[in-house]
């Protein structure tokens, strides 16, 4: 399996933690945490969770608690400052002085992925079977909303416009997001399940609409695609009532 070194910032320790790879594997799993801690170590200077927040479009509180688990890992140390007018000290989080090696297996998720689309479109007429994709999309949505927001914050979820761009970016969408406060237009300038649309366009399609609305929180019916790269548009272009 190949190997991939993943080097540190130096920082100030907090003891000797040496995280198993299976937690590592764990705290990692979460993309946005991976960026977190990514740029921790770019900063090389302690960070402030509401700067973190700001970085990431995140809640405050959904950016501690993802800093906290760095922490806990042994991955991140705390740099605490007194103000010079007296209060509360301000918390930093910093990147530790510590070289990770991290074993990353070879993926291969396509086949599979067609055999499952397969199985969904033989087992029921196109309309149940978009309306199932699109199901499976938001619950999906939801979920990738949760863990942005963190544990401590309590549904319904609904992300900021840019807090969804954000995501999309890092899921790998060429994506551009603006709002008006009461909808919301997301421009997207390619297909992540390009290998897989063309065969299975209205599932992967409904699937991905179904994501949209599952990171905003709101109902399918609030959603309208006016252009589809599947139909030969320049981009899918979304609008959703918020």
């Amino acid at each position: 399996m190949p190997g991939r070194d993943v080097p540190t910032q130096p920082g100030h320790g907090e003891g000797s933690i040496d995280p198993s790879p299976d937690q590592l594997a764990t705290a990692f799993a979460s993309r946005i945490r991976l960026d977190i801690y990514r740029h921790l170590r770019q900063c090389g200077t302690p960070q402030l969770a509401g700067e973190v927040a700001e970085k990431f479009c995140l809640h405050r509180t959904a950016a501690r608690a993802h800093l906290e688990k760095l922490r806990e890992l042994g991955l991140v140390s705390i740099s605490s400052d007194r103000r010079p007018h007296g209060g509360r000290p301000t918390k930093g989080y910093l990147a530790v002085d510590k070289r990770l090696e991290i074993m990353v297996p070879p993926r291969r998720y396509e086949r599979l992925a067609r055999l499952l689309l397969t199985l969904l479109g033989d087992s029921l007429d196109d309309a149940a079977a978009a309306d199932q994709a699109a199901a499976i999309g938001r619950a999906y949505g939801e979920a990738q909303a949760a863990e942005i927001v963190g544990p401590d914050v309590a549904g319904p979820l609904t992300l900021a416009v840019k807090a969804v761009e954000e995501w999309m970016r890092r899921s790998g969408y060429d994506a551009r997001a603006s709002s008006d406060g009461s909808v919301a237009v997301i421009e997207i300038g390619n297909c992540v399940y390009g290998e897989l649309a063309p065969r299975h366009r209205r599932i992967v399609c409904s699937f991905d609409r179904g994501t949209l609305c599952g990171l905003l929180g709101v109902d399918h019916s609030a959603h309208t695609q006016t252009h589809a790269l599947s139909a030969g548009d320049p981009f899918c272009r979304h609008v959703i009532s918020l």
